[in-house]
């Protein structure tokens, strides 16, 4: 059974995101430094989800992602997160590279499972990951998990770095479970990053029945 660790136990360090290049051209900062909400200020309900070509997401990644700034071979669907309607970071649901996982008893298959992988904020906005990622998990199963049969959402965490994305998801069933150990992909390009351990986090979609059931807070941001 995968061992599951208590959110509080990770180590806090900063979110991954990497400051603005000088004479940035990305999507996000094609048209100049997009608005931000300061610390204090309601804003999720400002936050939307929209479907971005590949090209874009690659984009934003190659600007602002801290350790993976490549578009992963295996992808579903690009999400740009945007505020008021400006574009502010990427999103990509894939498949993971792995045959089966086994969670709290239940062993679920690699098709059953889909990676919320490059989680890239291309601006200082504190908070701005969890409420992202809650949209775009929920528009993501709504539009494509359900006839793809997902049962499982996967995303990773750097080690050394920090969980409050997840922690503020810990409503919609987000949970650690467990550490990765280091080591190279034999068939895929070597990467600083994956010598370093990452916390696993896994969140169950409930069947439909159960979604039907389910608080409007949990599954619907």
């Amino acid at each position: 059974m995968t061992e599951t660790h208590s959110l509080d136990q990770i180590r806090s360090t900063g979110f991954q995101y990497t400051p603005t290049p000088e004479g940035c051209s990305c999507p996000i900062h094609r048209e100049g430094q997009p608005v931000t909400a300061p610390l204090g200020l309601r804003f999720a309900e400002r936050v939307h989800i929209e479907s971005i070509p590949r090209h874009v997401a690659g984009a934003i990644y190659e600007a602002h992602h801290s350790y993976m700034d490549d578009v992963p071979r295996t992808n579903l669907v690009h999400h740009g997160l945007c505020y008021q309607d400006q574009l502010l970071g990427a999103i990509t649901w894939r498949y993971p590279l792995i045959r089966s996982l086994e969670y709290d008893g239940t062993r679920f298959e690699g098709d059953e499972i889909v990676e919320a992988a490059r989680i890239c904020i291309g601006v200082d906005f504190p908070n701005l990951a969890s409420a992202a990622l809650a949209r775009s998990m929920e528009r993501f199963v709504r539009r494509h998990g359900r006839r793809r049969g997902v049962r499982l959402l996967l995303t990773f965490v750097r080690a050394d770095f920090d969980g409050s994305m997840i922690k503020a998801l810990r409503d919609k069933g987000w949970h650690c479970a467990g550490k990765t150990d280091p080591g190279q992909a034999g068939n895929r390009p070597d990467k600083q990053i994956r010598e370093q351990p990452k916390w696993r986090f896994l969140c169950e979609v409930p069947a439909e029945s159960d979604r039907e059931q389910a608080s409007l807070g949990r599954w619907s941001p």
